[in-house]
C-alpha cells in the first residue's frame, strides 16, 4: 500500500512545522507532504529564531528541524527552547553528514526521531507517524554514526542479561511495551521489569538514551526492512 496514503492512528490531522534555512527544502518538503491526507503543514521557518515565535503562536505537532542553520540559533538550541515551553510537541532532526555531532545533544533534550536527509519519502512519513504515538525513529545511517562515534563498548552493557538485551534490541527498533511482550511472547508487566533494569544499569533516565547509548557503543543495529 502506498504509505503517503496511510493515515496516522492520532485521530486527527498531524499539523507539521518545516524547519530549514533552504527554500527548495522547504518546497520540496511541503509540496510532498501535502500529498498526506492525514498532514497538514501550517509553518514553515528559515531560522531558529523563527522557529521558537512559530511555536510561541501556532498549534503544532511535529516539526522536522534542521539541526544546522546560521544566526544565534541552530536546530539544537532552537529545540532546546522550544521543548522548555511546548509540552507534548515532536521534533524529528533532518541531519547530514555534518550535523552528527550535534545529535546526541538533541537527543538528551527530547528529539522524537533523527533521519538523514535525503531519506526516503515513506520513511518521513513514518517516521512522523510513530512521533505523534510517542515513538522514536532513528534511521539507519543516523544509527551507525553513533556507532562509530564511541569505539569502546561501555561495561554496563555487560550487566545485561540475555532477555533484557533483547528487549533493548526491540526497544532499538521503535516498538512499544505492548510490542515487545508480543513478540518475545512475555507479559506486559515484564517488559516493565525489563526496560527499568535497563535504565538503572546503564546510568539513563529513558528509553531514548538507552536507546542512544546502545547504538553509539555498538549493541544495536538498525535493519533497513524495519519500516513498513
Amino acid at each position: 500500500m502506498d504509505q503517503v496514503n496511510v493515515p496516522s492512528q492520532c485521530g486527527r490531522r498531524i499539523r507539521i512545522a518545516i524547519v530549514d534555512d533552504h527554500p527548495m527544502v522547504r518546497e520540496g518538503l511541503r509540496a510532498f507532504l501535502q500529498l498526506a491526507e492525514d498532514m497538514d503543514v501550517v509553518a514553515e521557518a528559515s531560522s531558529g529564531v523563527e522557529a521558537v515565535q512559530i511555536c510561541q503562536t501556532e498549534a503544532i505537532d511535529v516539526i522536522l528541524m534542521d539541526l544546522v542553520m546560521p544566526g544565534p540559533l541552530d536546530g539544537v538550541e532552537a529545540m532546546r527552547k522550544i521543548l522548555a515551553f511546548r509540552d507534548g510537541i515532536r521534533v524529528i532532526a533532518l541531519t547530514s553528514y555534518a550535523s552528527y555531532g550535534k545529535s546526541q545533544t538533541a537527543i538528551q533534550l527530547g528529539a522524537s526521531g533523527f533521519l538523514h536527509k535525503d531519506v526516503s519519502p515513506e520513511e518521513l512519513l513514518f517516521a512522523i507517524r510513530q512521533s505523534v504515538q510517542g515513538r522514536m525513529l532513528i534511521e539507519t545511517r543516523v544509527f551507525d554514526a553513533f556507532r562509530k562515534t564511541e569505539k569502546q563498548k561501555d561495561p554496563a552493557f555487560e550487566s545485561l542479561t540475555h532477555r533484557e538485551t533483547e528487549v533493548l534490541d526491540a526497544m532499538g527498533k521503535g516498538l512499544s511495551n505492548k510490542e515487545i511482550a508480543a513478540k518475545l511472547r512475555i507479559t506486559d508487566k515484564t517488559v516493565k521489569v525489563h526496560v527499568s533494569n535497563i535504565l538503572r544499569k546503564l546510568c539513563v533516565s529513558d528509553r531514548t538514551q538507552a536507546v542512544v547509548a546502545a547504538a553509539r557503543c555498538g549493541w544495536l543495529t538498525m535493519e533497513a526492512d524495519e519500516t513498513p
